[in-house]
């Protein structure tokens, strides 16, 4: 019997000689892909000559629901340890940059997210990738300092300003509140709360548990949706699945609340709709707050201090850096930090009374968040093509 790495490289070999290029997407997590999906969704809508396949760190195989909404064909896929032993790959998009492609290929890094936080980038994993798609000016800056840190192991990446294809959506105002709302069962006369905190050690989800959700449910007359990071919902199969969750099943934390009627945990991966339809968002440190910025909404920022003074310390990070630099601080300069969970009702009952508060700080923070609003897919390809025809 052929194995599945041989199946692959007869294929990619026949896809060659009809005059393909071959691109390969790889992701780390499930929740991974929705960065990189309007860029397929580009190039199949252009109907480019080329052919695309995925690589992901733990095996989504069994998960036919999961290949089906994405598009991702058990033929055209394999796990990413896998691909250093593919030849004949022209181009490696990665949105971790802990994968590694062929050494043959072009390699791209799309960030999934924001990068904030980690103020220290390994060598290694610089010179893993020679193109880096930037979403914006901030995430530009930020790369800035990583330079100034590793000189010789950034001087052959080349910076691409193409924008945040993910967003496109949500720039293009594509989504519909009522539809959003009726999918939730909500009442859209409520104002609603979307809590959506980090993953990593010592974030409030991992300190607080179900606190968080307990005090916001005290607030009268709201709804409240609950987005997780996608790696918070690993499953227990999976090889992160310790590192992402801290040996959690929130799944089950959060089916406590499933009975109110003002209650969502959401398990869908992507999270804009969701953001489109909150009122004030409850968060962390999470990159995703940047995302809710560029709508002018307000955001609570649970303050962390066991992730400073702990979790980046022994990442090697300057928490300093990390905490109050806003290249690097997912919008905590504009948001309202809580420091003591006994005081973050009231304050989230004056922002929804006063959602202007802090509005001015925000627009001037999503004035460089973003290259190319609702255009992030469109220009990505653009420069797709020009790398793969020899052009950049």
């Amino acid at each position: 019997m052929i194995n599945k790495i041989k199946k692959l490289k007869i294929l990619i070999a026949i896809e060659r000689l009809l005059g393909r290029k071959i691109i390969m997407f790889s992701f780390s997590s499930k929740g991974q892909v929705q960065f990189f999906k309007p860029i397929i969704d580009e190039i199949k809508k252009r109907n480019l000559n080329y052919s695309l396949f995925f690589s992901s760190d733990t095996d989504v195989s069994i998960d036919t629901e999961y290949l089906k909404k994405y598009g991702i064909s058990l033929n055209r896929y394999c796990l990413t340890k896998d691909v250093i032993n593919l030849k004949n790959i022209d181009m490696f998009i990665e949105t971790n940059i802990y994968a590694r492609g062929p050494e043959s290929s072009k390699k791209v890094f799309i960030g999934h997210g924001q990068p904030n936080k980690v103020t220290k980038w390994s060598p290694d994993n610089l010179k893993s990738f020679e193109y880096y798609f930037l979403y914006g000016q901030l995430e530009k800056e930020m790369f800035e300092v990583i330079k100034l840190d590793q000189p010789e192991a950034t001087k052959h990446i080349k910076l691409i300003e193409v924008g945040y294809p993910k967003l496109d959506k949500q720039i293009n105002n594509e989504y519909h509140k009522e539809t959003v709302f009726n999918e939730l069962g909500f009442q859209s006369n409520r104002k609603t709360i979307i809590y959506a905190p980090a993953w990593d050690p010592g974030c409030s989800l991992r300190i607080y548990k179900s606190l968080i959700v307990d005090k916001i449910l005290e607030i009268p007359n709201i709804n409240l949706i609950v987005k997780l990071h996608p790696t918070n919902l690993e499953p227990a199969n999976s090889i992160h699945y310790n590192f992402y969750t801290g040996g959690v099943d929130w799944r089950t934390v959060f089916a406590a609340y499933s009975h109110l009627p003002n209650f969502k945990f959401i398990e869908d991966w992507e999270v804009n709709k969701y953001l489109f339809i909150s009122d004030l968002m409850v968060t962390d440190f999470s990159g995703v707050a940047l995302e809710y910025i560029l709508l002018d909404r307000p955001t609570v920022n649970i303050d962390c201090p066991e992730f400073y003074n702990k979790t980046l310390v022994e990442w090697n990070c300057d928490p300093e850096i990390s905490k109050n630099d806003e290249r690097f601080n997912a919008g905590r300069n504009a948001g309202v930090i809580v420091e003591n969970l006994d005081e973050m009702k009231d304050k989230i009952t004056f922002l929804l009374e006063n959602p202007t508060y802090n509005s001015e700080k925000r627009n001037k923070l999503a004035q460089k968040f973003l290259y190319n609003p609702g255009r992030g897919a469109k220009v990505s390809v653009d420069y797709i093509i020009e790398i793969l025809d020899g052009k950049l």
